[in-house]
Order: C-alpha cells, then sequence, then structure tokens
C-alpha cells in the first residue's frame, strides 16, 4: 500500500464520517436539493432574468444572477426543510437509524468519487508513474469506475474519452 492508496481510502472514509455525521434523510435531501435547485435555474433563469432589466443592463449578468438567485434561494429552503426533517427523526428515535444508512450512503458516495477520480486520472499520463503501477487500489477502483460507465449511454462515453 503506498501514499495513494491511503489518500484514496482517506476520501472514502471522510464521506462516510460526513454522511454519519449528517444522516441518510439529509444526504439524500442535499442531492436532491441540489439537482432541484441547477434545474429550477436552468429552466426559470430567463424569466426571472427579465424582471431585472431596469437594474442590470448586461443580458449576461442579468442572466447569471437570476440562475445564481434561484440556485441559492432553493438551496436556502432546502437547507431549512433539511434542519426540519432532521430535527423531527431526532425526536422521534429514528436518528440513530439515518445515521447509520447516512455511514453507508456516506460511504458509497465516497467510492464513486473515488472511482470517477481514478477513471479521470486514468485518462492523463499518471497511469505510467511507479505510484500508480504500484497501487493496491486503483486496480479495484478502475473496475468500479468501468462498471459505472457501463450504465452511462454509449454517446455521452465517446464525448468524455473526445475531452
Amino acid at each position: 500500500m503506498n501514499w495513494i492508496d491511503i489518500a484514496l481510502i482517506g476520501v472514502i472514509l471522510v464521506s462516510a464520517l460526513i454522511g454519519i455525521a449528517r444522516g441518510l434523510v439529509r444526504e439524500v435531501l442535499s442531492l436532491v436539493v441540489w439537482v432541484a435547485a441547477l434545474g429550477l435555474g436552468w429552466l426559470y433563469h430567463r424569466e426571472l432574468a427579465e424582471l431585472f432589466t431596469a437594474q442590470i443592463e448586461q443580458p449576461s449578468v442579468r442572466l447569471a444572477a437570476a440562475f445564481i438567485g434561484i440556485v441559492v434561494v432553493v438551496l436556502i429552503l432546502g437547507a431549512i426543510l433539511g434542519s426540519l426533517l432532521t430535527a423531527a427523526l431526532e425526536k422521534s428515535r429514528l436518528g440513530v437509524i439515518d445515521r447509520s444508512l447516512g455511514l453507508v450512503f456516506g460511504a458509497a458516495r465516497g467510492v464513486v468519487l473515488v472511482a470517477m477520480a481514478v477513471y479521470l486520472a486514468s485518462l492523463t499520463p499518471m497511469p505510467d508513474e511507479p505510484w500508480w503501477k504500484e497501487s493496491v487500489t486503483i486496480g479495484r477502483f478502475q473496475s468500479a469506475a468501468d462498471w459505472m460507465l457501463g450504465l452511462v449511454p454509449q454517446s455521452v462515453r465517446d464525448q468524455l474519452k473526445r475531452v
């Protein structure tokens, strides 16, 4: 085991610790809120930007401000909802189960992040480095990344290869 193995395992452990600290409900809600925030921002930033034509002259700045504004508002509302749900879970004594499942979710997220990082790094000259070749874990994470990429449509995979 070399330094890269320790670093990759460290990322998974940190993600698992974040998961246990936040709990499954908060972790999943956070993911849903981010997707909703970005989606709503993308869908409605043009309409919101039109309301600020008198205040912001530059169209690109107006669009960016509208997008960021929508995202921030949705994230704030999501954080409030997350706090309320977490408080309710703690009071109902389901907090231990929530945090235990958060640990599993966090570890899984860490594995996905590490596998994707290893995949992206494999597109660079890094695989020729001695530390890469001597790693105990990189091969397993490459296999996990290959499996995950198999779930992605071929057209998207082709675009990734061109980057």
